[in-house]
Parts: C-alpha cells; sequence; structure tokens
C-alpha cells in the first residue's frame, strides 16, 4: 500500500493510472499476492487439516488466476514499458 500509494484500487481501474516500478516492485510483480500465499502456506503448515490443505491450494490457484488477469490488463494498458518490466522483474519472487 506504501509503494502504491493513491493507486491502489480494488478490481481493474477504469481511469487513468501511473506504472509504479519503485519499492517491493524492484523484488516481484506481485508483492501483495506474495504476502498472501505467504500467509496461506504458513496456515496449512500450522494446521495441517485436508481443509486447510484444500482451501489453501484452491486460494493459491485463484490468485494466479488474478495475477494472470491482471498482467493481461497491464500489458494492455502500459505496453512496451510493462512488457521490459516483466522481462526484468519475476512475476513472485
Amino acid at each position: 500500500l506504501i509503494n502504491l500509494g493513491n493507486s491502489t484500487r480494488l478490481g481493474l481501474p477504469s481511469e487513468t493510472t501511473h506504472f509504479k516500478t519503485k519499492g517491493l516492485y524492484k523484488f516481484s510483480r506481485n508483492p501483495m499476492y506474495v504476502g498472501f500465499n505467504l500467509i496461506t502456506l504458513s496456515s496449512i503448515i500450522h494446521f495441517l487439516s485436508p481443509w486447510t490443505i484444500i482451501l489453501g491450494i484452491y486460494s493459491i490457484f485463484v490468485y494466479h488466476l488474478i495475477i494472470l488477469g491482471e498482467e493481461r490488463f497491464l500489458e494492455s494498458r502500459f505496453g512496451t514499458n510493462y512488457i521490459s518490466y516483466k522481462e526484468k522483474v519475476r512475476r513472485y519472487l
């Protein structure tokens, strides 16, 4: 949230946005989802119940699908700037 500032949105924005590559975005294109996945994995390890494992894997899969959709949006919105950023910075870590 610190790195995104006023650019934080739920869903895909329809208004003009600015391309952010500083802070945590130098290391991961999706630091928020990395955090969500780490919390999910730690819950799976802590509880080790079938339901936690199933729901955890499901949530990681759904987040991945969301990321793929966001990447398509960012490529269409920012074009070559985003494509060159993708070549330099990994999706997760």
